[in-house]
């Protein structure tokens, strides 16, 4: 037996009067709006119609808000077979599908943008950047609730977590890291020229894959067909908009491989790329933390860890 062990169990943050507020709530609300001021910074970027586009997100929210209750509704139906009207209300009958989510909103994101006279691709970029913010809350958020657990581990960082029997791996955790990481890159590339529909590509595929890389550590894989097909739709996308072909794209990659093997001189290349790939990347991320601590002594913000 382990000397020490960590409980993560904060489904209900606090109450107000008898109505409970889950930490899934509330992070998933936080994940909103820090999605909307990024979206809100992009527009400024890229100079569009604020309102509009702010009119675009929140439909788009909405349509993935019903897509996902809808999705688990349907996946669900033995739960509703009482009163198919417990849909509609979700403090009896909780409950919201990622899949329902991706489709509702989508769709939204499709109609609204035409109606609206907007750029679909364009809208689609914007609104994957929104998305992935949302899914690092909602991963945060099922960590402290207790959704889309890890697999059982004995392992020291392994964590107890609500609802669930013997210590889990704190999966989400690792999810959201990763989707961090996707945003942080992500974002770099939208604040400057792109071709349109190309954040969105890239975003279902490091989904898909995050998806396809942390499966095996959960403790279900209902979501592997999704995540696969979500990134061979992220890499149709990309060959669509880009007019590449994939076929060329696999010949080269194989040549580069071969040679890679084969010839020292390439290996030293690809060496010095990937070390001053490194060191741009720790460069960038260290400058993000200077600048973040800065931001937070401006705001007097201290942290104080205690051991109960």
């Amino acid at each position: 037996m382990l000397p020490f062990s960590f409980t993560f169990m904060f489904p209900v943050l606090f109450t107000i009067g008898k109505i409970p507020i889950s930490s899934f709530g509330v992070l998933m609300a936080l994940g909103f709006f820090v999605s909307v001021f990024l979206i809100w910074r992009l527009t400024r970027a890229w100079d569009l119609d604020e309102e509009k586009v702010l009119d675009l997100t929140i439909l788009t929210f909405l349509g993935g808000l019903i897509g996902a209750r809808f999705y688990f509704a349907f996946s669900n139906l033995d739960l509703f077979s009482e009163n198919i009207l417990d849909i509609f209300f979700f403090n009896k009958i909780p409950g919201f599908n990622f899949v329902g989510a991706l489709i509702g909103g989508f769709a939204s994101l499709y109609f609204f943008s035409k109606k609206k006279k907007m750029d679909f691709w364009m809208s689609a970029d914007i609104a994957s950047i929104g998305l992935i913010t949302g899914l690092i809350f909602v991963s945060l958020g099922c960590f402290l609730g207790g959704c889309n657990v890890g697999a059982p581990s004995d392992l020291f960082f392994a964590v107890d977590m609500v609802g669930e029997v013997g210590r889990r791996l704190p999966i989400q955790l690792l999810e959201a890291f990763l989707l961090t990481l996707t945003l942080l890159k992500l974002w770099s590339a939208s604040i400057h020229f792109h071709q349109r529909g190309k954040i969105l590509s890239f975003s279902l595929i490091y989904i898909g894959v995050i998806n396809i890389l942390t499966a095996p550590f959960k403790d279900s894989y209902d979501g592997l067909l999704f995540s696969t097909a979500l990134t061979i739709i992220g890499i149709f996308v990309f060959y669509k908009i880009s007019k590449r072909r994939l076929e060329a794209d696999i010949k080269s990659s194989l040549y580069y491989i071969k040679s890679l093997i084969f010839s020292s001189e390439v290996r030293k290349d690809a060496l010095s790329k990937f070390s001053k790939y490194w060191y741009n990347q720790k460069t960038s991320f260290s400058w993000t933390l200077r600048n973040m601590k800065k931001g937070l002594k401006k705001l007097n913000v201290r942290f104080s860890f205690k051991n109960n």
